[in-house]
C-alpha cells in the first residue's frame, strides 16, 4: 500500500482510487459513480460555449487577470 500524503503516479492513483471506491461502494455502485462523473465531462463544449458566448480572447484574459466572472452576453 502507498503511503498517505505522498504524490502518486497517475496509474497508481487511479488503481488505488478504484479499489477504494469498490471497497466502500461495491462494484456496481462504484461503476455507477464513475459513469455519473463522466456525464459532466461530455457537456464541457456546450457549457464552454454558453459561459463564454460573445467574449473575445482579450476580454476573457482581462477578466481572468482581474478575477472577474466570465459570463457570456445574453
Amino acid at each position: 500500500m502507498m503511503a498517505r500524503g505522498r504524490a502518486l503516479r497517475k496509474q497508481d492513483l487511479r488503481e488505488l482510487g478504484w479499489k477504494a471506491l469498490v471497497a466502500e461502494l461495491g462494484i456496481v455502485n462504484a461503476t455507477r459513480f464513475i459513469m455519473d462523473l463522466s456525464e459532466g465531462a461530455q457537456d464541457y463544449s456546450r457549457l464552454r460555449r454558453k459561459l463564454f458566448a460573445g467574449k473575445t480572447i482579450d476580454e476573457l484574459h482581462a477578466a481572468i487577470q482581474h478575477g472577474q466572472p466570465t459570463r457570456g452576453r445574453n
